[in-house]
This record gives C-alpha cells, sequence and structure tokens, in this order.
C-alpha cells in the first residue's frame, strides 16, 4: 500500500507551473514550506523573497517553478482538489448502492 501512495501522482493543469515542483527536491520543498509561510504570514504578506530565505535558496529559483505567486496559490488549491477527489473516489469505488455511495461522500 505504501508504494501505491508513493506512486500517486495528482494532476495538476501544467499552464501553472513553468516547472513541475513534484520532479525535484527544491520544488516539493517549495510546495511545502509555501503552505506553512502562507498559513503563518497570510498570503498578502507572502513573497518569493520571504519563501527564499526560509528555504536557504534565493528568489530566482522560485521563479523557475512558478511566474507568480498567484500561479502558486492556483497549483496548491488545484492539487488540494484533486486529492480531495482521489480521496471520494477511493472511499467509493467498491460501493454498489447508489444511495450508500452518495451517504458516504456526505458524510
Amino acid at each position: 500500500m505504501d508504494n501505491l501512495l508513493l506512486s500517486l501522482k495528482i494532476k495538476i493543469n501544467n499552464k501553472t507551473y513553468v516547472k513541475d515542483p513534484e520532479t525535484s527536491t527544491l520544488g516539493k520543498k517549495i510546495i511545502k514550506e509555501s503552505i506553512l509561510l502562507m498559513d503563518e504570514i497570510g498570503f498578502e504578506n507572502f513573497t518569493f523573497k520571504k519563501l527564499g530565505e526560509r528555504i536557504g535558496s534565493n528568489e530566482s529559483s522560485i521563479y523557475r517553478y512558478f511566474e507568480s505567486k498567484h500561479k502558486l496559490l492556483v497549483y496548491l488549491s488545484s492539487w488540494y482538489w484533486g486529492w480531495m477527489e482521489y480521496r471520494l473516489v477511493f472511499e467509493t469505488n467498491n460501493i454498489e448502492n447508489p444511495l450508500e455511495k452518495l451517504k458516504k461522500q456526505f458524510l
């Protein structure tokens, strides 16, 4: 089961990023730390410069992945809803009764 989850890829529209952040360690670090930083200081105060300082990289390396903080936010929200869709499909796939499937989806 762990191997299955390691190979899971949530599909995101490739127009939201310049380089897929899931293809490198730096990209994954950008995603992780941007979520934490936005949670701490809010989206309005969030900048690529602050993110760069946090991850120990320069601002330009973040621009290699995302054109703007708006595109980063679109990527993060797209990934979140893709994950929710995956969970919904996974949890209801083996339920035959449509009424039971609906109940499971709304609990």
